[in-house]
């Protein structure tokens, strides 16, 4: 995506779809949503209500993602492994 792509909201929907595959018919609903507020978006609406009703289903349908394992610190480990001997 690029300065200068009039179709920024619409592009921004595709990319985050497509990393994240985690999303399925349970998300349809937001998905649909998200989809009809980046076409409006795209058009050149840029009300400030319809951008935060957008920012508001992103980060909605974001915070569903699953959580990552979190990596182990190694000094961290170390310690854990000397406390239990």
């Amino acid at each position: 995506m690029t300065g200068t792509d009039l179709r920024a909201f619409g592009t921004s929907v595709d990319e985050f779809v497509g990393a994240a595959p985690w999303l399925g018919a349970p998300h349809a609903p937001a998905l649909a949503t998200l989809r009809a507020l980046a076409a409006e978006l795209d058009t050149g609406d840029l009300s400030p209500a319809l951008v935060a009703q957008f920012g508001l289903t992103y980060r909605n349908l974001a915070k569903l993602a699953p959580m990552t394992p979190a990596t182990v610190d190694p000094l961290e480990a170390a310690l854990a492994k000397a406390a239990a001997a």
